[in-house]
């Protein structure tokens, strides 16, 4: 089974979310940068459209409230 476009989107967000939190750890994630400025940057072209800031913060709560 194949997976979807939204599948595929919510995985990458929160693939992005994860890398956002380590470079900030490390220190390298530019000053003022936000993760949502981050995944947008980050988000390969074919899924930008489908991409929202909605989107995001939903992925982005969801992660925070039930990290592992």
């Amino acid at each position: 089974m194949a997976l979807t476009n939204r599948e595929k989107i919510l995985i990458l967000i929160s693939q992005a979310i994860s890398s956002y939190s380590a470079k900030l750890q490390e220190g390298n994630i530019p000053e003022h940068q936000s993760v949502i400025d981050f995944i947008s940057k980050n988000m390969p072209k074919e899924y930008k459209s489908e991409l929202s800031m909605e989107l995001i913060d939903d992925v982005f709560s969801f992660v925070s409230d039930n990290h592992m």
